[in-house]
């Protein structure tokens, strides 16, 4: 009863902190900003993010601060723009070392370009209270060798597969009993014979599907020093696997090349694919433009090479950090913690967002494991927190230290659009040769 109760306080507090919060708001260059609840005395802080979903998280998170904490009230102003052109105006601000906000979202492809160049503040202090709680693989990896923190991640980004079952089922085949690739493989070509329709699909500019299946062997895309580190046995291995099941028939290029795309959201609403290979962050996209295949989606754990290997990596993320210059240093460090690793910001990244807490007391809460009325449990038929405690949190995440940044560049422009369609026949060890010698740094 005193869960529940706490549970009801809580939404009712989310909810009237988003009804306080000021909507977002258009500006001559195109980005949009919105502010929590004016607090007269509260501190002025300011925030930038590259998704607009995001907006109204922070204002909401601002107000449930102000409410628990009224001896440090803050006034946030939330910017959002476009990814590309915000990550470049805050790296040009931070090397103008003038103009930058207090706080920012940094996805994960950009970050080490700030962490690199000195421009994050550690965060380790306001961490701290929460580290027994949390995965903190979600924060560790947003650090230096030093062992500095400097960001924190919306959620774990627990890699899994999504089955359309309406085509599983039509070739009689049970995710349940894909284990390997090797399986995936063979259920592919059931698929296929049965239905025409091909297992899955890789991007071309992007690349989860590849550092899904390297991260299973322990290979990363940059080595022990952060340099470039394309050429490697595993990375070959990987690139051969996908590209005998495009041979196959049973694996496709993405249509649009990627799998954020408005060809992708069409093809794949329509039954294009038996399955896509995402982190748990994407029940977002299907719930948001995918409303056919609304109660036709299951949810399992991603082949593996080998039988009894760990089903779990992390993909994808966003570290948000406080950057250096800013006047409210503590207060901007507490506020982030507040907000990303407490119940209530976790809580609402699950029931409005849809991120995999990356607050692991969650995961055995029936008000959030079995809401009804959550829109993410609602849509699959499958659900995504009995793959999370089967996992449990020894999970494998990218490294993204040192060259990670210009590395991931030429990944998502070049590598896997030669890899997979460009230059399919070239030999995958002298192709990431190539490739790596295009890498300027």
């Amino acid at each position: 009863m005193k869960k529940r109760l706490l549970v009801t306080l809580l939404t009712a507090s989310l909810a009237m902190a988003a009804i306080g919060a000021v909507p977002a708001m258009a500006s001559d260059d195109g980005s949009t900003q919105g502010t929590n609840t004016f607090v007269d005395g509260g501190t002025d802080l300011s925030f930038w993010t590259f998704q607009e979903l995001h907006v109204a998280f922070w204002t909401t998170m601002a107000d449930v601060w102000n409410e628990q904490n009224p001896d440090r009230p803050i006034n946030l102003t939330v910017t959002n723009g476009e990814s590309h052109s915000l990550h470049t105006k805050l790296l040009t601000a931070c090397e103008a070392g003038e103009g930058t906000p207090d706080i920012a979202d940094i996805e994960i492809g950009y970050y080490g370009s700030f962490v690199n160049k000195g421009y994050l503040i550690p965060i380790n202090d306001a961490v701290e209270p929460y580290e027994n709680d949390v995965v903190m693989s979600r924060v560790t990896m947003y650090g230096d060798p030093e062992g500095n923190y400097y960001g924190v991640d919306f959620h774990l980004g627990a890699s899994v597969a999504y089955y359309n079952m309406d085509i599983m089922n039509a070739a009689g085949v049970d995710p349940a009993d894909i284990v390997t690739w090797d399986d995936f493989i063979e259920a592919g070509k059931k698929v296929l014979e049965a239905t025409g329709k091909p297992m899955c699909a890789v991007e071309t500019a992007d690349l989860f599907l590849p550092q899904m299946m390297m991260l299973e062997l322990g290979a990363q895309y940059v080595d022990a020093e952060g340099n470039p580190n394309l050429v490697t046995d595993e990375h070959v291995q990987v690139i051969d696997k996908i590209r005998e099941m495009i041979d196959l028939g049973i694996c496709i290029v993405a249509p649009g090349g990627g799998f954020h795309t408005e060809e992708w959201y069409g093809f794949l609403d329509q039954d294009g694919v038996a399955c896509v290979l995402m982190p748990l962050w994407y029940m977002g996209r299907f719930t948001d433009y995918m409303p056919d295949l609304n109660q036709k989606m299951a949810i399992y754990q991603i082949p593996v090479w080998n039988e009894g290997d760990v089903r779990e990596v992390l993909q994808g993320g966003t570290g948000t950090s406080v950057i250096k210059g800013t006047e409210n240093e503590q207060l901007a460090k507490d506020f982030l913690a507040f907000a990303k690793l407490s119940k209530e910001g976790c809580t609402y990244e699950w029931n409005e967002l849809g991120f995999d807490p990356i607050r692991t007391e969650l995961w055995d809460d029936p008000e959030i494991t079995e809401n009804k009325d959550n829109k993410f449990l609602a849509y699959f038929t499958t659900n995504p927190f009995d793959i999370l405690k089967a996992n449990g949190t020894e999970l494998t995440a990218p490294d993204i230290s040192g060259l990670y940044s210009t590395t991931y560049s030429t990944l998502v422009s070049t590598t896997y659009a030669n890899a997979f369609e460009i230059s399919i026949d070239m030999d995958a060890a002298e192709l990431l040769q190539q490739e790596q010698d295009s890498i300027i740094f």
